[in-house]
């Protein structure tokens, strides 16, 4: 049972830096900017720009660019798909944590 439901992660999720991002930018209404998330994640901006990539080309984040201070800015936020999706895998986690008990 246990192979059966890890065969249904997200492995898009299911890579430490992405499960981070989509982790931060969950818990965030207003979104986080590029350089925020490369801190909290200690990242390379080379490396988490990879990341951010996938998951927006999967349609789980959405950037806004904008100049503030006349410096440029990406914040990100999770799309809705994106927090479904996310959703989805933390449950799928939660069962088989659960089953592997039984």
């Amino acid at each position: 049972m246990v192979v059966d439901l890890t065969k249904k992660l997200d492995k898009i999720f299911h890579e430490r830096a992405r499960l981070g991002v989509m982790s931060i930018l969950i818990a965030s209404a207003e979104g986080v900017s590029f350089s925020e998330l490369a801190k909290k994640l200690e990242l390379t901006r080379g490396n988490l720009s990879v990341h951010i990539r996938v998951l927006e080309d999967n349609g789980y984040v959405e950037s806004k660019k904008e100049f503030v201070d006349r410096k440029p800015r990406t914040t990100f936020r999770v799309t809705k798909s994106g927090r479904k999706a996310f959703e989805e895998y933390l449950k799928l986690l939660e069962q088989i944590v659960k089953s592997v008990g039984k």
